[in-house]
């Protein structure tokens, strides 16, 4: 290839990119702007090890994740080579020092050796393994055999290359003496003419500049567009689980005078942030979002892989309204997103917390929901009474609330006192918020109970809020009822304020998160802490005795225990000081652990589409033959003893809590 016909080449394919970019960039540019250049040195450390060191796709799917990544820091190793090529084409004979040319050599050949072993072990995968995550995808099997065209192409012109030119150039010897697929293709060619050679490096040369080139200019244009965003994208994610829903302005909301200035969450793409369309363009589509999804597990019409595609098409699609910033765009849920897979989302966090490069997902879920709910007036039915519970009673059960402590008759006295100021906090250990879900619930009423025993038999004070207690609102903020939360949440932090609380011990991974991870944005400021932490301390500190007589126990992970505050350990510790053999586990747990199927509010809403998700869960540990499945949460208590029902088995579905009181042994 001649210099000129490069330099064309070279130009037309760096404008081609430039255009197919900023198609889609322009786009993000053009949405609702949101701050995200808090803490530069964590998001720069977070892009050294998830981006460039590919940890969380290695070690999630070692197999696919050690595949993945040889082929991007093959990629970014071999971008120096890339210079050099087009060095060459200026000047037939450019070269590296030798003190680098060798060794550089050695290891480009090493590398390239290693992605062309990746190219194919991804080839067997997707005909031959063909997991289900991974659908026909003719843009991957494009992609992936530009990536092999490139490598063999590159073997191939130094083979003809050193054939042609190392006896006369000393640097180009060099390489050849390093290089060792290299030298070993220019052997087999040394029986071709200088004719032969000539053409056959100027034929390699071009085709490989050709494949590169065209892999520049197909990048924006797909999927694999995630190449060049993947790490910006990265390096501005939130930055912490997705356990926290973006606040709506109520105060605003309330008093605004025009229909344009009345709204709450997303309503069309123009709505989306910036962040959220660059999470979309972003998406690989490698389907890990799926494999512990419940809703896709259980055949909802949820597939956050699909949900990404069908916006990205939709923001194309309305590229010129977006932009210009002006006319009317169609509403997301309904004409892009149905109305079915919008409510199907549990909250769980596995899309996120599988999602190689964090990109976030929830919160445009969470957004549509509050748009849905507080501007449209269009949610499922059966919510209606659940609202209108929460607003007159505090309670998703639309019990009285003057109710709400009676759980706890005959516990009552000095290490359980209702607390009605500070005086009554002082000297407590705790202060129990006991939830709506234990306050009400019978089956969460018998964790409560449990828990108020075991920390009884340890010695602890505990005070409790009684009829004044209220709810999070947790459920009702996911169900996309914010305004209703606000309210709740306002409420509560004023009563916990009032008594002074700082230590609060919860049975309710929900209410827990909530406490420690939202309130904060309306001035509580608490230290919260498990009803599984806290007996696991006891446990090991020797506080309290049990019985090691139990067998066959499987622990099932509530996700707003685990995924989203990280406490995976504390309900383990428990359940292997029960039992008498080894604890099992179910296929999908810790990090995968598959949802109950009562979270993000879908513990109010019928189940009309493919299987019931707490049945699904129950069904992934009968092949272990449990005697008992161990919770860690009053709607995973639920879920699982209807799953187990359901299923016809003898087994068990009990809280921690529970069974810790049942084997206390006198001190």
């Amino acid at each position: 290839m001649s210099p000129i016909g490069l330099s064309l080449l070279m130009l037309a394919a760096c404008a081609g990119f430039a255009v197919l970019a900023w198609r889609k960039l322009a786009i993000v540019a053009a949405l609702r702007p949101e701050p995200r250049f808090d803490h530069p040195g964590q998001r720069w450390r977070d892009v050294l090890v998830e981006g460039l060191l590919q940890r969380r796709m290695v070690t999630r799917e070692w197999r696919a994740g050690l595949m993945h990544a040889v082929i991007f820091l093959g990629f970014c190793s071999l971008l120096l080579r890339k210079l050099q090529l087009i060095a060459i084409g200026y000047v037939e004979t450019a070269a590296f020092p030798p003190a680098f040319g060798g060794p550089f050599a050695a290891f480009k050949d090493g590398v390239e050796l290693a992605v062309v072993a990746a190219v194919l072990y991804a080839f067997w995968r997707r005909f031959v393994l063909r997991p289900s995550r991974l659908e026909p995808n003719g843009e991957a099997v494009l992609v992936l055999s530009l990536i092999l065209g490139i490598m063999v192409t590159d073997f191939t012109f130094d083979g003809f290359r050193f054939a042609l030119l190392a006896d006369a150039h000393p640097g180009i010897a060099d390489e050849r003496d390093h290089a060792f697929v290299g030298s070993a293709i220019a052997a087999a060619f040394g029986v071709l003419n200088p004719a032969q050679l000539r053409f056959g490096a100027g034929l390699s040369y071009a085709l490989q500049m050709l494949l590169v080139f065209s892999f520049l200019v197909w990048l924006p244009a797909g999927e694999h567009f995630h190449i060049v965003t993947a790490l910006p994208a990265l390096y501005f994610r939130r930055g912490r689980p997705a356990n926290r829903v973006p606040a709506v302005d109520i105060d605003k909301l309330m008093n605004a005078t025009e229909e344009s200035e009345m709204q709450a969450g997303a309503a069309t793409a123009r709505d989306l942030t910036w962040k959220e369309g660059l999470d979309v363009f972003t998406c690989t589509e490698c389907g890990r979002c799926k494999d512990a999804c419940p809703a896709h597990l259980s055949g909802k019409p949820l597939s956050l892989k699909f949900v990404n595609d069908r916006l990205k098409h939709h923001l194309l699609e309305q590229r010129a309204a977006i932009v210009a910033g002006s006319g009317d765009l169609p509403p997301l849920v309904g004409e892009v997103i149905a109305p079915e897979t919008l409510w199907a989302c549990t909250s769980c966090g596995y899309c996120e917390a599988a999602c190689p490069i964090e990109l976030e997902h929830l919160d445009k879920f969470f957004r549509m929901r509050q748009h849905q709910v507080m501007i449209a007036g269009e949610f499922p039915h059966e919510l209606k009474k659940v609202f209108e519970a929460w607003e007159v009673q505090g309670n998703a059960w639309g019990l009285d609330a003057g109710t709400r402590g009676d759980w706890a008759r005959g516990l009552e006295g000095p290490r359980l006192k209702i607390v009605r100021s500070a005086a009554d906090l002082e000297g407590l250990d705790y202060l129990f918020y006991v939830g709506s879900a234990a306050s009400f619930d019978p089956r969460g009423q018998k964790i409560a109970r449990a828990f108020a025993t075991v920390m009884n038999a340890a010695g602890l004070r505990m005070g409790m809020l009684g009829a004044d207690e209220g709810s999070t609102g947790e459920c009702a903020r996911r169900l996309g009822n914010e305004m209703l939360f606000q309210q709740l949440a306002t409420s509560l932090v004023e009563r916990l304020n009032g008594v002074g609380a700082k230590r609060i011990v919860t049975c309710d991974p929900h209410a827990l998160n909530t406490l420690r991870n939202e309130y904060g944005d309306f001035g509580g400021h608490y230290e919260v802490v498990h009803h599984s932490q806290v007996i696991a301390e006891l446990l090991r500190e020797g506080r309290v005795q049990v019985r090691r007589e139990l067998q066959r126990v499987v622990f099932h992970d509530p996700c707003y225990l685990g995924r989203h505050n990280g406490e995976f350990d504390a309900p383990r510790a428990i359940v292997a000081r029960l039992v008498a053999d080894q604890p099992l586990e179910f296929p999908l747990h810790r990090e995968k652990a598959m949802c109950c199927g009562a979270g993000g509010g879908r513990m109010w809403l019928e189940e009309t589409q493919g299987r019931r998700m707490n049945e699904l869960r129950v069904e992934q540990a009968l092949p272990l033959s449990p005697s008992l499945i161990a919770t860690a949460c009053p709607y995973c208590a639920v879920m699982m003893a209807d799953g187990l029902a359901a299923a016809g088995s003898q087994a068990q579905a009990r809280d921690i809590a529970e069974l810790v009181a049942d084997a206390l042994e006198p001190n």
